[in-house]
């Protein structure tokens, strides 16, 4: 079980089809679908990639692996972002 902080640099907003994320530090606009909405939802609440996984598999009718796999993905471009960071321990 992993979590993740979202940045203090990081403002979200919601919209129709999903979620806006802004870095404030880069200035630059994210645009998450109804998925990562989700995923970043969870994030905010100091939910752990399992938590996350269980609630994709159970909204979005996949499978375990593919929605760990998909969460893997996101997480990833999220921190290469500098949107999220691994939580200290």
């Amino acid at each position: 079980m992993t979590r993740y902080t979202v940045s203090p640099d990081a403002a979200a907003a919601a919209v129709d089809d999903g979620t806006v994320v802004l870095n404030m530090r880069t200035k630059r606009y994210y645009s998450l679908n109804e998925t990562g909405a989700t995923v970043w939802r969870m994030l905010e609440n100091d939910a752990d990639t399992a938590a996350i996984t269980d609630q994709l598999v159970a909204l979005y009718e996949v499978d375990e692996a593919t929605a760990a796999q998909t969460l893997d993905a996101l997480l990833g471009e999220l921190a290469a972002e500098a949107l999220i960071a691994p939580a200290p321990k």
